[in-house]
Formats: structure tokens, sequence, C-alpha cells
């Protein structure tokens, strides 16, 4: 029988850039012309997002053709020296030895540093090229899609919990996770470092947003606050599932590829991830069991809008001293047809024109996203919301497991917000 393909997932995917587009305002305008000065040799230093994934190898993998067909160019795949990308970064920006090129989703902040992209057709066709627009012009642009409202569940462990249906609701999600305990499993696997915000907004956010694409614009405005919101409520169920041992307490103490491999060994009934997850269960030799998907629940069991974003971004710095080579070489990686679609198989990604044959579990994120009502781009995401959401949301949720309450909880995001909107 022929490997399912994700033909159909990646032609969704151009209504869930469409729906993203629409949700962030894009303006139809394109931004200003990037500078092509300088000549096709040299070195190219690459930051990287390095992921248990996309290693460094991949990313060699992924230039070599650049590499082989330009003679006189090396790229130099270069690893976060601080605790993610964007650290590295701006300590690299401020000792004046920045990269030329940055793998990674950026925070909006740091957009006056990179060299805007050209008014071009292999530009404004990446995936929400016009969404990331900052001050109307194009800064960064995208390989593929990603979808994140996924939760990923070991099959023989819901068969020992007796758990017949996945988890629609919240209440359902909890009660679930109570009968893995019984079973003997951790009911839902996660970790520290970024993990633990991240899952919390892959849950949380298309409560926020699903019904109010503007939340974010309407905490600026202080007409809604997180202490009355969606967020209080996924905060007090998340609570009660540490105080109930559902969530182990020293989660936060495992490091991110502990909690893949905890997941992929058996010891987890459920992990909230998004679609990248997929590569890796697909690449795990002799699994015990069986892994399935579903969406992440909602309050009152309806399907929830899924997080979206983009996937595998370039951004170049103004500080490359040759502009040309690393505009080239962006172009390569975002509009090349083998390295796009080397790179959208690599994560489980999606790219609309792009098809690849995918597993089972791949076809089956695929029929989340054909049933998706719509999709959303995540508070931290939203345009006008300070870059350093993020980080205080999972120190927030990780102060879950120190005693904080949901309520203490929502009240520091509230407070957060005041002090930092329109930073």
């Amino acid at each position: 029988m022929d490997r399912p393909t994700r033909t159909v997932k990646v032609a969704v995917a151009a209504g869930l850039a469409a729906s993203l587009c629409a949700l962030a305002g894009c303006s139809s305008s394109s931004s200003t012309t990037a500078s092509s000065g300088g000549a096709l040799t040299g070195n190219v230093r690459m930051l990287a997002n390095i992921t248990p994934v996309l290693t460094k190898a991949y990313y060699q993998g992924l230039v070599a053709p650049f590499v082989k067909s330009h003679p006189g160019v090396t790229v130099t795949i270069e690893s976060p020296s601080g605790t993610d990308v964007q650290s590295t970064l701006q300590q690299e920006l401020v000792s004046g030895s920045a990269p030329d090129i940055v793998a990674s989703a950026l925070d909006q902040v740091v957009a006056p540093q990179m060299t805007d992209f050209p008014d071009a057709s292999w530009v404004t066709s990446t995936p929400l090229s016009d969404a990331n627009k900052v001050d109307g012009k194009i800064w960064q642009v995208s390989t593929g899609l990603q979808t994140k409202s996924l939760v990923y569940y070991n099959e023989t462990a819901f068969q020992k919990a007796g758990i017949t249906t996945v988890p629609k609701s919240l209440a359902d999600f909890t009660t679930d996770l109570g009968k893995l305990q019984a079973a003997g499993y951790v009911g839902l696997q996660t970790a520290g470092e970024w993990v633990t915000g991240a899952q919390f907004g892959m849950m949380a956010d298309p409560a926020m947003q699903g019904p109010d694409p503007t939340w974010g614009a309407e905490r600026n405005a202080k007409k809604v606050t997180f202490a009355q919101s969606a967020y209080a409520t996924y905060l007090k169920a998340y609570a009660g599932w540490i105080a109930s041992g559902a969530v182990p307490k020293n989660s936060v103490g495992e490091k991110y590829q502990d909690s893949i491999d905890n997941f992929l060994a058996g010891k987890s009934g459920m992990y909230v991830m998004a679609s990248w997850l997929t590569a890796s269960v697909d690449s795990a030799k002799n699994l015990p069991f069986k892994v399935g998907v579903f969406p992440t629940p909602t309050v009152d069991g309806s399907a929830p809008k899924q997080v979206s974003g983009t996937a595998q971004p370039y951004s170049i710095l103004k500080s490359s001293k040759h502009q040309a080579l690393d505009l080239a070489l962006v172009q390569y990686l975002v509009s090349d047809k083998a390295a796009v679609t080397t790179s959208l198989e690599s994560e489980g990604n999606s790219r609309p024109g792009y098809s690849y044959p995918g597993t089972a579990l791949d076809a089956a994120v695929g029929n989340i996203v054909n049933a998706a009502p719509g999709a959303v781009t995540g508070i931290s995401g939203s345009p006008g919301v300070n870059a350093g959401f993020g980080n205080e949301l999972n120190t927030v949720v990780q102060s879950l497991y120190t005693g904080q309450s949901a309520d203490q909880a929502a009240a520091k995001l509230d407070a957060w917000w005041d002090a930092n909107a329109g930073q």
C-alpha cells in the first residue's frame, strides 16, 4: 500500500495562511528592496535554531547543493552560545560579532537590525510574509507553516487506562489524565526550559483568540484581562493537574529532549506539542506503542482553531558584508523546490503547492488541519504584543509548580502586561 501523502494537508495550508493574514490585518503592499551589493563568494555565518530534528548536520545538508553550485562559497552553521538563538543574537549584536544570517523565528524587536527583503515574487510568496511585516517591511521569510495545537498520545496507555475516545473538552482531558495516572503513566508529559509555557499557549491560545482574534490589542486597550479570560480557566486546570500528580512536580527540571525521550519510551500518556514532533515519532525505531494525535481540548469540547505559525524562517543582518550572497542563499532555501521539500518534510510542515510522502501520523495531523474551523497566531505572536510575553508566560506557568495559585498567576500576567504594553 502506498504511504499517505500530505497533498491535502498543504492545500489547506493556503487557507490557513489567508486566515492568519486576515487576523493580522495584512497589507498587499510590498517592502523596500534589500541591498544586493557584493560578490557571490565568501563564508556565510548562519546562526541556526538547533533542535533534535534541526541539527547542524541537517542545515549543512540543506545548504550543500547551493555551496556546490557556487565555487568560492562556504557556509558555517553556528549553534546558539546562549540559552537560545534570540539571546545569542542579542549578545553578538552588542559584541559586534553578529552572524550574516539567522535561521530561526525572531522577536520583532530585532527587526531594525535586519535587511529588508526585496519586492520580489519569491519573497512575497513565502508563508505569512505579509503577516510578519514590521513597519510595512518584510524582514523575515519562511519555508513553511507549522500546526501547533496538537496532543500526541500513547494508544497503548489509553487502552490500559480504559480510555475509549480521545478527550475533546478540558473536563474530559482532566479526567483522562487521572485515568492514565492510575494506570501507572505520567498523565501529561512536559518539561522545563521553554516547553512549559509553549505547551500552555498551544492549549489556551485557541480559546482566547478563536472567538476574539484581536484579544492582544484589546488587552493593550485595557478592555480585557487575563484574570477574566480563558487563560484563567486553563491555569486553574493546570494547577489541578500538578496538585493531583498527573503532571509531576519535578517536570520543570527536565529538558526538552528528556520530554521527547520519555514520551517515546512509553512512560507518559499525552504530550502537547507542535507538528514538528511527528518527525521524531516517525524516525524512532521499535516504538513499544502506537502514537495517535488529536486537537488540544477546548473548554466546551468544540473543535479548536489551530495555532499556526511560520516554519524555518530566515533573516539577514544589516551588518553582513556580503548582502548579495546572503540574499542568494536565502532565496535558494525558501524557493528551490528540493530545498523547500526537504525543509517541509523534516518537521512535518506544510506549504501551498508542495507535497511529499508521509506516514499515517502525518495524515492524521493533516486531517486535524482540514477539520479546524480556522487558525490563530497565538497571543505571543500577535501584532502589537510585547516580544517578552512568551518568556513571561513560561515563567508564570512554571510558578504553578512552586505553589503559586492560578489566580496569582493570572494576576502576574496582567501586571506584567500593564507594565510592558506598547514597549
